[in-house]
Parts: C-alpha cells; structure tokens; sequence
C-alpha cells in the first residue's frame, strides 16, 4: 500500500476482475457471474456479493489474503467470457438494454461495455502505478 489510506495491488486486481465479471456476465450476458458459478467467492472467503465498490480503508486492509495464482487462475476465467463476448458479438448488442436491475444506470449493454473499459484501464493504471513505486524508475 503506498500509503495507510490507500489500497493494494491485491485489491485493485481483484476488483478490477470482479467489475468485469459482473459487467460482462451478469450487465451484459444476463447470466451467473464467474465469481460464485465457480464458487471464488467461497475460496477467497469474501462475499458473493462484493465487488469491492465502496470498500472502506479498513475493508482493504483486512482482505483476505489471496494467492496470486488463485487471483490469475480467477481473472483468466473471466476475461476468458469476455474475450467470448467480444468474438461472437454483433453491433445490435450495443443498443440492448441491460437485462440486470443492479446495473440499470448503464442504460444498454453498449454503456455497460464502455464502463468495463473505464474500470479496466483505471485499475491497470493504479496496479502499474504502485508497482512501479515499489520497483523503482528503471526497473
């Protein structure tokens, strides 16, 4: 953590995996979301319902502690359906409505894949952020 009231890379690479899933499964697909169809949730003892959005700092810190092969092995799982996605979709799909009341605000599946690109990239930019704290310029 680079600091006592931010959080870690665990943390950003676990919420950043479990947004996908629940953007690409359950906002767009309309189907179980990877995390508890495969029961994660259970093997990373945290919720099937948390996403990680709103965490508190105290939340962050008392994570459980998860492998990273567990939190590769879970994150491969879900970009491989959204790499599924992305393959068979069409250009219609964009204009669907989101078949999920959680996600809703998104309007249609198009808005709910733009925010997957937001969540992605803003999360990847925090992960290489702090890596590159702990590693240094030139490393």
């Amino acid at each position: 953590m680079p600091t006592n009231e931010s959080h870690h890379i665990d943390f950003a690479l676990w919420h950043a995996t479990r947004a996908e899933d629940l953007l690409v499964h359950l906002g767009v697909l309309g189907e179980e979301q990877v995390w508890s169809k495969q029961k994660w949730n259970d093997k990373f003892g945290i919720p099937a319902e948390d996403v990680g959005f709103g965490y508190s700092i105290n939340q962050v810190k008392h994570m459980p502690l998860i492998s990273l092969s567990d939190l590769v092995a879970y994150h491969d799982a879900v970009r491989t359906g959204t790499v599924q996605l992305i393959k068979t979709s069409t250009e219609d799909l964009l204009d669907e409505v989101c078949p999920s009341e959680r996600l809703k605000r998104f309007g249609t599946k198009g808005g709910v894949l733009a925010h997957l690109v937001v969540e992605i990239t803003e999360h990847l930019g925090q992960i290489a952020y702090i890596r590159g704290m702990i590693r240094g310029a030139n490393s």
